[in-house]
């Protein structure tokens, strides 16, 4: 009798725990289909929004010119950032160093029309970028980094942002320097930087080197990555195929940059 009652209570208790876990396991995975679903609509809107934006930033481009061509500079400016991050694929596809550096320099643009053409940043780039390609969006996220973190408006230390471009050897290096923002630091989750090394590791493997020196006061960063180049019947090629697939409307005139 007590053998019995025994294996009833366990046979019941067994049955009572698979119910709660099969019920667990069964919540998991709606939640886990609502994170996919979420996910995929989330992506569907970086698709159309970013297109919309793009043309409506093209609109006010030309609305606001004759009344402030500084403003739609300015328009025109976003309107070139938006476009370059929608030709850049999500995979880790090579693209041209020049569209990389015209990207930094429509980001420093547009932060000097933020803050008055205040900030004291000096871009230098030496050796010869023509046909040099890399993974995209890499050297923008350090000057991204450089513009949210850094003292960018001291004119006793200004923000150094040096890029080479070694055909001996088949290296770019970076090379950045800033001092740090005083007071209450922003809050960062480091997304970004961990971002960069992932990427790297995943591209590069260990032909490349990261070295940070960070101390209460400045910020320092060298890079050394390896490059590729493209031919110009590729570069043809790339050109064209690209326009076939951004079906967006250029601006005219397009402003010069410095």
């Amino acid at each position: 009798m007590n053998l019995y009652k025994f294996v009833k209570y366990a046979l019941l208790s067994f049955s009572l725990f698979y119910f709660h876990e099969s019920f667990k396991r069964e919540k998991q995975l709606r939640i886990i289909e609502k994170e996919k679903l979420d996910t995929e609509n989330a992506f569907l809107r970086a698709q159309i929004n970013p297109h919309f934006l793009n043309n409506t930033l093209n609109f006010f481009y030309t609305k606001s010119l004759p009344f402030s061509p500084e403003l739609a500079n300015g328009i025109m400016t976003l309107s070139e950032i938006m476009r370059y991050s929608l030709e850049i694929d999500k995979d880790d596809r090579m693209t041209l160093i020049d569209e990389e550096i015209q990207h930094i320099k429509n980001v420093i643009k547009i932060n000097q029309l933020r803050f008055n053409h205040k900030l004291q940043i000096d871009f230098k780039i030496e050796g010869n970028t023509q046909n040099v390609r890399i993974i995209p969006l890499i050297l923008i996220t350090v000057v991204e980094n450089i513009l949210k973190h850094g003292n960018c408006t001291d004119k006793k230390y200004p923000v150094q942002i040096f890029l080479s471009i070694n055909e001996a050897d088949g290296y770019i290096y970076l090379n950045t320097y800033n001092q740090k923002k005083k007071g209450p630091k922003e809050l960062s989750s480091g997304i970004g930087l961990a971002n960069i090394k992932k990427r790297l590791s995943h591209h590069y493997q260990d032909k490349f080197m990261l070295t940070i020196t960070d101390t209460e006061q400045d910020y320092l960063l060298d890079l050394s990555i390896p490059f590729s180049t493209i031919t110009g019947e590729e570069k043809s090629f790339r050109e064209i195929n690209f326009l076939e697939k951004l079906h967006l409307q250029t601006i005219k005139p397009k402003p010069s940059i410095s």
